[in-house]
């Protein structure tokens, strides 16, 4: 198996707030989502994300729902005693989960990542555009993630896309998904990002295609057999 990452911040001027994991039997990619004014956190968007990923990385030998929460509440051990984890907009991230194991791969969406599975029979396409699904500070929020397995045996390529990335697809219909996977087999999920940006660019007002942000945090995980 080969396994590809790609990760280019929206903006020049702020890091990225996405985070990839890529570790023995699990791949990720967290979409931090970008503070409001007040969020009742002394932390960072981008430390919520890196402190969320070491954990889920740490919980990896569980399946994905268990796996999520337990690292949702090992992060809210960290900051429980400094912030208001009730605000409303305390910092949180979407999440897209992919663990193979077993013989079965075994897919977690949280949020409007996006994980793709292209099998042999079928391509699933798997994203929460309820934006109020994150994983925060309440580990009830996986309650709400969709989940799902495949046999491994089916599987042929594997796609984990911040929603930054998915636009590429979903809003700028730049390619299908099964060209999207056939364009980062051929030359790699970089590519899915540059011709992304191109069009962003030559619409900088987001006039064409109306989005909250002309240029997002953008990362994608790709796994080919």
């Amino acid at each position: 198996m080969r396994t590809q990452m790609a990760t280019e911040a929206g903006r020049a001027t702020a890091p990225s707030e996405d985070r990839a994991l890529v570790g023995p039997n699990l791949l990720a990619v967290l979409d931090g989502v970008t503070a409001k004014d007040e969020t009742g956190c002394v932390h960072s968007v981008g430390w919520f994300a890196d402190q969320l990923a070491a954990e889920i990385l740490r919980f990896a030998h569980h399946g994905p729902a268990a796996a999520l929460v337990e690292a949702i509440k090992q992060t809210r051990e960290l900051h429980e005693g400094d912030c208001d984890l009730d605000h409303p907009h305390s910092p949180s991230a979407a999440v897209g989960l992919v663990q193979i194991k077993d013989d079965v791969l075994r897919y977690l969406v949280l949020g409007d990542a996006t994980v793709v599975v292209d099998t042999k029979r079928e391509l699933h396409v798997v994203t929460d555009t309820q934006t109020n699904r994150t994983a925060g500070a309440n580990p009830a929020d996986v309650e709400h993630a969709l989940t799902g397995e495949i046999p491994l045996a089916d599987v042929r390529r594997v796609a984990i896309l911040s929603d930054g990335a998915a636009r590429a697809v979903d809003l700028f219909n730049l390619f299908d998904w099964p060209k999207a996977l056939e364009l980062m087999a051929t030359n790699g999920p970089d590519d899915l990002i540059r011709k992304m940006r191109q069009v962003e660019k030559e619409d900088a007002k987001a006039i064409d295609w109306p989005r909250k942000k002309v240029s997002d945090d953008a990362t994608v995980v790709y796994l080919d057999r």
